[in-house]
């Protein structure tokens, strides 16, 4: 279940406004489509978009699933029941907790999922590997600066909603559905970069700036030659393509950590690349 903009939901809750959602609830609460909560009302994520939401961010039994405005906790059941990860729902709104909490005891998963009544604006998820979301593309974006600082390769799934002019990684369609978005947090490469391993470059420095998952820059070696470069992150793994003094097109592929990056050229192509962090 998920919450979604008053305004965004208008036009069903003309329709759904007051209505019990089968097999949501229980003898003690059942929830109602157009519930206000905190930000935003409660609706209803359809079954049939469960799976797909999960399988989009490819979750394993080795992940920790955070679900951000969790409602009855189906998500993280879901997580835990289909793929053995351990999973963590957030929601404001009591009753929900409480709820989500009986369906987590209910569906035997208590060992793997844990469900918190708090803020996803003051809890902690900074050790999600895969976040999962429904709240509304202005929720998304005053989430984005702190999904942009997570751990790179983390992968962050909305239904329905985007996060403005941060491009999906991959949308996946599915008829008579809402779309999934899917982003993976890409490590952070803005700056200046001391490279060795390029051929014909004794050494060289790769300026990037970085938009999201898109970087672009110039390579300069030290006699003062130089060339554009064109890239795009894929979590740490940074991509990146530039012409020679001949026309070759080359593709260097590397893996990022905090201050250096290792890897080589595309297949085919016997170099090691390596970099250091300047700035």
């Amino acid at each position: 279940m998920r919450r979604l903009q008053p305004a965004l939901v208008l036009a069903l809750l003309l329709v759904l406004s007051g209505c019990t959602v089968p097999g949501a609830g229980d003898d003690t609460y059942r929830p109602w489509v157009g519930q206000h909560g905190k930000d935003v009302m409660w609706v209803p994520t359809l079954d049939p978009l469960m799976l797909p939401m999960l399988e989009a961010a490819k979750v394993t039994a080795d992940d920790v699933v955070y679900d951000l405005g969790s409602g009855d906790g189906k998500i993280p059941i879901w997580a835990a029941r289909r793929f053995g990860a351990r999973a963590v729902g957030i929601e404001y709104n009591p009753d929900l907790v409480a709820l989500a909490r009986r369906n987590v005891e209910r569906a035997g998963v208590s060992e793997r999922v844990r469900m918190i009544h708090g803020d996803i604006f003051v809890e902690d998820f900074s050790s999600a590997t895969v976040l999962t979301l429904f709240l509304g593309t202005e929720l998304n974006q005053r989430l984005r600066p702190i999904i942009a600082k997570m751990r790179p390769g983390t992968r962050v799934v909305s239904n329905l909603f985007d996060m403005g002019d941060w491009e999906p990684d991959r949308v996946v369609r599915l008829p008579d559905q809402n779309p999934v978005y899917l982003w993976v947090v890409p490590a952070r490469v803005d700056g200046e970069w001391e490279v060795a391993g390029l051929p014909d470059w004794s050494a060289a420095t790769l300026e990037l700036r970085q938009t999201f998952q898109k970087v672009e820059g110039r390579l300069r070696s030290a006699d003062g030659r130089a060339a554009s470069v064109r890239g795009r992150l894929d979590g740490s793994r940074l991509s990146f393509g530039y012409r020679t003094d001949k026309g070759e097109a080359r593709t260097v592929a590397v893996d990022v950590h905090e201050s250096g990056f290792a890897g080589g050229l595309a297949p085919g192509e016997a170099a090691a690349v390596s970099g250091r962090r300047l700035r």
